[in-house]
């Protein structure tokens, strides 16, 4: 499947930077109460602002783009049409995969539309709640209110985002495995 310069650009930008702020994740230090944060958590701060900019640009250019993947190709949920060949799509995907195969990606597919959909939504979200404890987050006092129930939100859509990355990333390494050149697709630098 083809894709324009500027979706590649978003996709290399977002991938990149989820990536990392997953791995920051893993090795910052929360401030709390008598305990500063160490640069992991000020790095994960600063980079998940960068994203969400970027993330509100990706919107943007998904709503005024057009390409192969429209809106309604990210969030079936909507459409009885949509519903019913994102049904068929997984029926399809269960059918090849019990003979040891993936179907081509040459036509955007339903059900990965969908799930790019779930990631960009997971990605939104986590990138808004972390830039509202950025502003508003007193390092130096506990969170408390409408701050810890975004705090709550953001760390409830942490381990979907890894569960994201681990079902995107694979599915696309195995196509990538199996010949359907679904990295080059879309890591490409050229026209």
């Amino acid at each position: 499947m083809q894709y324009d310069r500027l979706t590649r650009l978003f996709h290399m930008l977002i991938a990149f930077g989820i990536t990392n702020q997953m791995l920051l994740t893993l090795v910052m230090v929360h401030p709390k109460p008598g305990r500063d944060a160490n640069i992991f958590y000020n790095a994960h701060e600063y980079l998940g602002a960068f994203l969400l900019g970027i993330l509100i640009l990706n919107w943007i250019w998904t709503f005024i783009r057009k390409g192969p993947v429209s809106l309604g190709h990210l969030f079936p949920w909507f459409s009885k049409a949509r519903l019913l060949a994102l049904k068929t799509d997984i029926v399809k995907y269960i059918t090849y995969l019990f003979r040891f195969k993936l179907p081509t990606t040459d036509e955007p597919s339903p059900l990965a539309g969908s799930i790019q959909g779930l990631g960009l939504m997971t990605g939104t979200v986590l990138a808004i709640s972390g830039t509202i404890i950025l502003i508003y987050a007193d390092p130096s006092q506990k969170m408390t209110g409408w701050l810890h129930d975004i705090k709550e939100i953001h760390e409830a859509f942490g381990p979907l985002m890894w569960g994201y990355l681990g079902i995107h990333a694979g599915a696309g390494m195995l196509h990538q495995l199996v010949g359907h050149q679904t990295v080059q697709s879309m890591f490409r630098f050229s026209r």
